[in-house]
C-alpha cells in the first residue's frame, strides 16, 4: 500500500533528485520569454551613454538660475533626439531640446516648455521665464547614472520577463544563452479521443484535455513542450514511445492511467526498461496521485506522471511540475506559488488530515483582497479553473474557514 505524503515532501523529494542538467544554448530575444537566464550579463558601456534631455524644453546652464528672477536666453538651435546640436553653450544662451537629445556641452538644466515664453527680436529668439520654474540640474539624465560599463545587469538564474528581454535588448543584445528544456506531454487511457475527431462523442468516451492544459503551462514556464497524443493502453505502443520520447526530452509528462493497477501499462513499461519510479498519494485535494523518477537512458529524463482528472492535473502541475522545471533550469527564484492573505468572501469548506486547494478568485474590495471560491471544487470540472486566479490553502489541521477569516493564498500562475 502506497503511504500518503506531504505536498512538502514532494517539495524535498524533487529538490534533492534534480540539478540544472539542461543543455544551454543561445536563443534569440523572441524566444527566450520565460526561459532561465545562464549567463552573467554586463553593461557593454555606460547607461545613459551621454547627457540627455528627460523632456521637451530649453536646456542652459543652472548657473542662470543664480540671479534669481526672470531669466532670459538667446535660442541659439535644437537638439534632436538621434541628431545633436553642435556646439558649446555661453552665457546667457540656451538651446531648445526634445525628450532623450543630448545636451551640449555648457548646459546641465533642461526648464520644459510650458513653463516658459519665447520671444522673437530683431530675428533673434529669447526664452523667458521664472528662475523659481526649475530647480539646478532638473530634467537631465547624466551618463552612466543606471549603469557604468562592466556592471552585472543580469544574473543566471532569472526568469527572463519582457523587461528583462528589453534590457537586454537596451544593451544591445539580440541573444540570450539560457537553458533548454525539452518536455513531452501524453496521454494514456483507451476512454480519451483527441478534439477535432470527425463525428460525435462515442459512448464511454471522454475528449483528451490534459495535453492541452500541460503543454500549454510548460511553453508558459519557458520549456518546449511536445505533444505526443494518446497513448493506447497497450505496452508495446506505450515502450516505443516513451523510449523515442525520453532520448529526445528531458521530462516525459503522463497524465492519468499511471500507478500501480492491473492495467497500469505505463509503469510497467518503464520498471521493463529500468527507470527507477516511485508512486505517491500526496495528502492534498485536488492532485492526490503523483508519480516520479528517473527514466533509464544515456542521459538524464525525468518522469512525472499527473492526476487524470484535468483540474488536479492542472493543480499538480502548477505546485510539482513548474518547481521541477525550475529546478532542472537553474533557476535561482522562488520556486513556490506566490502567497497572500485574503479574506474569505464565503465560508469554505475542508477536512482535518489533508491540504485543501480551493479553487476561486480573489479581487480587491473596498481596499481589501477577499477571496470567493468557485461554484464547485469537483477535480473533473474544467469550468471550476477556468477564470479563477488563486486557490486558498487549508492545512492538514484546518476543516473550515469562516466568511470574513483571513486565508493563505496561493497564486494561480498561467
Amino acid at each position: 500500500m502506497t503511504d500518503f505524503i506531504s505536498i512538502e515532501k514532494v517539495y524535498g523529494i524533487l529538490e534533492d533528485a534534480i540539478a540544472p542538467e539542461a543543455l544551454i544554448e543561445s536563443f534569440p530575444l523572441e524566444k527566450a520569454l520565460g526561459r532561465i537566464l545562464a549567463e552573467t550579463l554586463t553593461s557593454p558601456g555606460d547607461v545613459p551613454p551621454f547627457n540627455n534631455s528627460a523632456m521637451d524644453g530649453f536646456a542652459f546652464k543652472s548657473d542662470e538660475l543664480q540671479k534669481g528672477g526672470t531669466v532670459r536666453l538667446l535660442v541659439k538651435g535644437t537638439s534632436y533626439a538621434g541628431t545633436p546640436w553642435e556646439g558649446k553653450l555661453a552665457s546667457g544662451e540656451a538651446i531648445r531640446i526634445m525628450t532623450g537629445a543630448a545636451t551640449p556641452e555648457g548646459a546641465d538644466t533642461v526648464i520644459p516648455f510650458e513653463r516658459t515664453e519665447t520671444v522673437d527680436e530683431n530675428g533673434s529668439t529669447f526664452v523667458v521665464f521664472s528662475a523659481e520654474r526649475v530647480r539646478p540640474n532638473e530634467n537631465v539624465r547624466i551618463r552612466g547614472e543606471e549603469l557604468h560599463a562592466g556592471d552585472a545587469v543580469m544574473e543566471p538564474g532569472i526568469v527572463l520577463t519582457p523587461a528583462y528581454l528589453g534590457l537586454a535588448a537596451s544593451l544591445g543584445r539580440a541573444s540570450l544563452r539560457c537553458r533548454r528544456l525539452r518536455v513531452a506531454v501524453f496521454s494514456t487511457g483507451d476512454e480519451l479521443v483527441e478534439p477535432g475527431t470527425a463525428g460525435a462523442l462515442p459512448p464511454g468516451k471522454i475528449w483528451n484535455s490534459n495535453s492541452s492544459v500541460i503543454t500549454s503551462l510548460v511553453r508558459t514556464w519557458g520549456a518546449e513542450a511536445e505533444d505526443l497524443g494518446i497513448l493506447p493502453d497497450d505496452p508495446n505502443v506505450i515502450r516505443q514511445a516513451l523510449t523515442e520520447a525520453a532520448s529526445r526530452s528531458d521530462f516525459l509528462i503522463a497524465s492519468g492511467g499511471v500507478g500501480e493497477g492491473e492495467h497500469d501499462y505505463t509503469s510497467r513499461v518503464l520498471a521493463e526498461m529500468g527507470s527507477g519510479i516511485t508512486h505517491y498519494h500526496v495528502s492534498m485535494r485536488p492532485g492526490k496521485p503523483f508519480s516520479f523518477g528517473r527514466v533509464a537512458g544515456e542521459h538524464t529524463c525525468w518522469f512525472i506522471a499527473l492526476p487524470g482528472n484535468p483540474v488536479a492535473a492542472a493543480v499538480s502541475a502548477q505546485l510539482f511540475l513548474r518547481r521541477a522545471l525550475l529546478l532542472a533550469a537553474g533557476s535561482t527564484e522562488p520556486l513556490g506559488l506566490p502567497e497572500f492573505p485574503a479574506l474569505a468572501a464565503k465560508a469554505i469548506k475542508g477536512r482535518i488530515g489533508r491540504t485543501d486547494l480551493v479553487r476561486g478568485h480573489v479581487a480587491c474590495v473596498d481596499g481589501e483582497m477577499r477571496f470567493t471560491p468557485a461554484h464547485s471544487q469537483s477535480s473533473g470540472m474544467l469550468t471550476t479553473l477556468a477564470g479563477m486566479n488563486a486557490m486558498a490553502v487549508l492545512d492538514v489541521n484546518t476543516d473550515r474557514i469562516a466568511e470574513g477569516d483571513t486565508v493563505r493564498c496561493l497564486r494561480l500562475l498561467s
